[in-house]
């Protein structure tokens, strides 16, 4: 499949944001066995989010009884003022542009309604969407004057609910990193926040807890013991000293906000580090270190790249070279990209449909002959290491061109494991300025 290179605006739905849209649509006089809908699409916003979203551009789909479409408008503004359809049983959907992502940076709506036409009557049916995914924030905090950037050098956190994919938040975000969205499976009862610092005196910290909402009293949908949409989470971080002033750990406080009421509920915390030995990385595995001795492995990674809007030309591909070197041999390289432009999102996912390249939750890169034709497809051809390979250059460049018309801060994060499980981290970020 071939596709033009500024694929990234090529099929986006821009999802403008409002409390809520409302279409009324009035009746006219009726031939035949026919009647008519009048539609109204809204949104039940989360308590913690309210007044921060807008509902526009959500497309709308009317199904008939047998699940066939039978009228479908790429937002509310477009559907006609009344709708003619045959008597019979319908199901409406509308939704927020697009398709859900497991981690977004945006939060994402779908709702449904059932009605029935009757003959010469026009059936009014409101389309009320939920809030599909949660937010997670993690805040900085201070503990005797003290914040993780006083007591580290640098540090990361990876969150996770057991699956393949984590959220992560590293110091290269500073102080005060974007919420970001996550969409829960069925039945998930706990989040596993880890967390890996060097202090400035070279030590390394490292934490794992496990988050539950066991005292929650209710949530968007009346369940008291799983996470679901609508749910806002924060976890807040400080440091902790020993009695020698050195700094030994870190301090979590979590808390959760529900979709229809103001209260704030705090979470379980559970150390899952209490049985672990000294400097042990306890990874996304309680007992076992997946970190392994990662300087064997080199990471270059390029420097924070600003550029204007349509401006990549001004701006030398190379500087987006990524040098990786593995001594014991490349096994995997994953690249997740996040974006605060929901437009690069919603076109990076179609990148996973068109070619199975998943950035957004992680593309393997090592002997992926998928991403040869994708970046071939776009004019910006490259290369990909075959497993035990010792080098290999990421041209984040060939991003550059792609990106210059989406206005936002693009981050790369890159998990590089060797033959021997070693693993090592980095993030690169590319700013496109209005």
């Amino acid at each position: 499949m071939k596709i033009n290179k500024y694929f990234l605006i090529g099929s986006i739905a821009i999802a403008g944001l409002s409390s809520c849209v409302s279409e009324t649509l009035d009746s006219d006089q009726l031939t035949g066995g026919k009647g008519r809908m009048a539609l109204d699409v809204s949104i039940l916003e989360p308590a913690a989010t309210r007044a921060q979203s807008q509902v526009t551009n959500f497309p709308v789909i009317v199904y008939n009884a047998e699940g066939a479409v039978v009228e479908n408008y790429n937002s509310v503004s477009d559907v006609p003022s009344s709708v003619v359809l045959s008597v019979g049983n319908y199901l409406v959907e509308s939704h927020t542009p697009g398709a859900i992502q497991k981690k977004m940076t945006t939060p994402y709506y779908k709702g449904t309604a059932e009605m029935e036409i009757v003959k010469d009557v026009t059936t009014n049916v409101d389309v009320i969407c939920k809030m599909l995914n949660s937010s997670i924030k993690v805040e900085y905090t201070t503990n005797e004057g003290q914040t993780v950037a006083d007591a580290f050098t640098s540090w990361t956190i990876t969150i996770d609910d057991g699956g393949e994919t984590a959220l992560t938040f590293t110091s290269e975000e500073g102080m005060n990193p974007a919420t970001l969205y996550w969409y829960f499976d069925n039945n998930v009862s706990s989040l596993n926040f880890n967390f890996r610092a060097v202090t400035s005196e070279g030590s390394t910290v490292t934490a794992r807890r496990t988050l539950t909402k066991n005292q929650a009293q209710e949530s968007y949908d009346d369940d008291n013991q799983y996470f679901g949409g609508g749910d806002a989470i924060v976890i807040q971080v400080a440091p902790t000293e020993s009695t020698e002033g050195k700094v030994t750990g870190i301090t979590i406080n979590a808390s959760v906000t529900f979709s229809e009421t103001e209260e704030v509920v705090n979470l379980d915390v559970t150390d899952d580090t209490s049985n672990l030995e000294p400097g042990t990385d306890p990874g996304t595995d309680p007992g076992t270190n997946p970190g392994g001795n990662d300087d064997l492995i080199t990471l270059s990674l390029p420097a924070p790249i600003s550029y204007p809007f349509l401006g990549a030309a001004s701006v030398d591909k190379s500087l987006g070279d990524t040098e990786i070197k593995a001594e014991k041999g490349l096994k995997s390289i994953k690249v997740k990209i996040e974006s605060t432009s929901s437009e690069m999102i919603s076109s990076v996912g179609d990148l996973n449909t068109n070619y199975g390249v998943d950035f957004i939750n992680g593309a393997e890169i090592v002997g992926n002959q998928s991403v040869v034709t994708l970046f071939n497809d776009l004019n910006q051809p490259l290369s990909v290491p075959a497993e035990g390979d010792t080098e290999y250059t990421f041209p984040i460049g060939n991003f550059f061109e792609l990106l210059q018309v989406l206005v936002g801060t693009h981050t790369f994060h890159l998990t590089v494991t060797d033959m021997d499980g070693n693993v090592k981290s980095g993030t690169v970020v590319i700013t496109v300025t209005a």
